[in-house]
């Protein structure tokens, strides 16, 4: 791999952040073909080289085989899936903007310019936990199956659907005390507004390369790069996403995220620390 050969590898997937050799249901992008033609030609020293370059930028390569996800190989092209990732431990470089997908969840054209950031993260985690639902538990799916990841699909009018749901199972049980409370507020007072929320959500997710159409009207599924990359959080880092089991606030704050009850909380991070373990 030349420099050449590096800078067009490297534009590809910061563009895309996924190349496909043999993408199912859709045909190559432009460059993609000629990503995947340097990546697949690349030796061992090639790559540990490519690495290093995205290292030093907080980002790192992941492999994948098609026949992993049944995907059969085709004469004279790679079934190689590349996708390009974070890198654990690292920071993003500043030309980066971690913070895109807030100000989209933040589009004033709604007419709610006096809205709190914080306000949209809470709101962007119980949209992105609601629908690692639908990938995951509602079809009884491990994030380490990623090769079912075609099979994990959304529809817009589920998802609002669900989301009412929690919210108005939430206001039932009433506003809890402490720095839980202070969620539950924000979550009511926006009640009203969970489909214009759900839509902006659904649109950054495709936008972001999470989710992709099924050809369905308002029906999108999971996308292989949303798959690997969820497959590689759960291997190295759920365990640290649950708050520790001696503040009560926090667990009630985390129930309220996950639209679930503190029991069910406590007894995943309990089954989080016997994986761990």
């Amino acid at each position: 791999m030349n420099m050449a050969d590096m800078g067009a590898a490297f534009a590809y997937l910061q563009h895309w952040r996924v190349a496909f050799g043999n993408p199912p249901g859709r045909n190559l992008r432009d460059g993609e073909r000629e990503a995947v033609r340097i990546l697949s030609n690349c030796n061992a020293v090639d790559l540990a080289a490519f690495d290093e370059f995205l290292a030093t930028q907080g980002l790192t390569l992941i492999e994948r085989n098609g026949m992993e996800f049944g995907i059969p190989s085709k004469s004279g092209v790679s079934n190689s899936i590349w996708v390009l990732t974070r890198k654990r431990g690292t920071s993003l470089p500043a030309y980066v903007d971690s913070r895109w997908y807030v100000e989209r969840m933040r589009d004033r054209r709604g007419g709610d310019s006096d809205e709190k950031r914080h306000e949209t993260v809470f709101w962007v985690t119980r949209l992105w936990l609601t629908l690692q639902w639908f990938f995951y538990q509602k079809i009884d799916r491990h994030p380490s199956e990623v090769s079912r990841y075609r099979e994990a699909m959304v529809s817009k009018r589920l998802f609002v659907d669900i989301l009412k749901g929690g919210i108005e199972e939430m206001g039932n049980t009433g506003r809890p005390e402490g720095e839980a409370g202070i969620v539950f507020d924000y979550f009511w007072k926006e009640a009203n507004k969970i489909n214009i929320w759900a839509t902006r959500f659904l649109t950054v997710m495709e936008e972001a390369g999470m989710i992709e159409p099924t050809g369905n009207k308002e029906e999108w599924s999971q996308t292989v790069l949303a798959a690997v990359e969820m497959a590689d959080v759960a291997a190295n880092e759920v365990a640290y996403l649950l708050p520790p089991a001696q503040r009560p606030a926090a667990l009630e704050t985390a129930a309220l995220l996950l639209g679930e009850s503190v029991e069910s909380v406590q007894a995943r991070q309990a089954e989080q620390q016997v994986h761990g373990a």
